[in-house]
């Protein structure tokens, strides 16, 4: 049914008071020489920046345009649930309904954008699979394997050199985060990323009605060729469960760790913060120490068993509380 009733104005009419956030850059990547720009807004007045000429927010533009690719409105909006449905083409084993309902909700995403709107090139968090189907406009992906990461200097970036002992994956958001690649595709400076000359893209350009398969892993780029509605599934399946399983436990293990106390930002600094919104970040998986392979004792531990029967989620103690509550996504 998405492709009969989702419009702007469809969106505008019926969820306009709905909270989104926009940035002009994503996904966030720290160390930039140009701090990523966050605003709140409602998604009526979003709608109107795709629609209206000279809109208020086009002012702030600092030459990308701002991307609404947070918004889930099936954690929300029952009656939206019936517009979408599975994809029969790949398993998918984050159900429904049940413990894990809440769960699918929060991977389950409606990205709205204007031409221009960009997602850089990154892998997805957790090694979850993703699925994009192109409602209205069009948008092109330029996707790599896995492994090729090394040829996409993944983890590389303009600050790697105050990262020098973190190691790739130091950190979602983070310069030397082995999830993202500073390569651009469509721009390709192969001065700095020589290595990217030997990486294969396929290149995909998805019409209305269309849909793209990401399995977990793979690097991805997306540029919106015309004003976009787009709904985005992650999940996991046979394939990734178990790695899903340990990226989640890795990541909730470093949770738990004393953290360093932010340092106050310099006046410069406080300047470029956005002032409508901070963006909800994603804690990333770190790698499991040695002598503590099994997390399932650690606080909200699960095993790759408790997740697909929906058994992560408290079991009456303490020490196991609900998966879904706890991922952050």
């Amino acid at each position: 049914r998405a492709r009969e009733l989702w419009s702007f104005e469809f969106f505008s009419r019926e969820y306009g008071d709905d909270q989104l956030i926009a940035n002009d850059k994503a996904p966030l990547r720290r160390g930039e020489s140009t701090p990523m720009q966050t605003v709140r807004l409602p998604l009526r007045e979003y709608v109107k920046y795709l629609t209206v000429r000279d809109h208020w927010l086009s002012q702030r533009e600092h030459g990308t345009p701002f991307y609404g690719n947070s918004w889930t409105p099936f954690l929300t909006h029952e009656a939206m649930r019936d517009h979408v449905g599975r994809m029969s083409f790949v398993e998918d084993l984050v159900e429904e309904d049940g413990p894990l309902g809440v769960l699918s909700r929060k991977l389950t995403k409606v990205f709205f954008g204007p031409p221009a709107t960009v997602t850089r090139l990154h892998h997805d968090t957790y090694s979850l699979h993703a699925w994009l189907s192109q409602v209205r406009g069009r948008k092109q992906f330029v996707l790599y394997p896995k492994s090729q990461a090394h040829l996409l200097h993944a983890g590389e970036g303009e600050c790697a050199g105050e990262c020098a002992g973190e190691g790739a994956g130091a950190g979602e958001g983070t310069c030397c985060d082995a999830a993202q690649s500073w390569f651009d595709p469509t721009a390709p400076d192969y001065r700095r990323f020589p290595r990217a000359r030997q990486a294969t893209p396929h290149v995909a350009v998805l019409e209305e009605g269309d849909t793209l398969f990401c399995p977990a892993g793979w690097f991805h780029y997306a540029i919106a060729l015309s004003p976009s509605i787009t709904l985005m599934r992650n999940f996991f399946n046979s394939a990734n469960a178990d790695r899903f399983v340990e990226g989640w436990n890795a990541a909730h293990s470093l949770q738990t760790q004393p953290q360093p106390q932010p340092q106050p930002r310099s006046q410069t600094e406080t300047q470029s913060v956005p002032t409508y919104a901070t963006p909800p970040r994603e804690e990333k998986g770190g790698h499991r120490r040695e002598g503590q392979a099994a997390h399932h004792q650690r606080r909200g531990a699960c095993s790759r068993q408790q997740w697909r029967y929906g058994r992560c989620r408290g079991g009456g103690t303490s020490h196991n509380p609900s998966c879904e509550s706890s991922l952050g996504l």
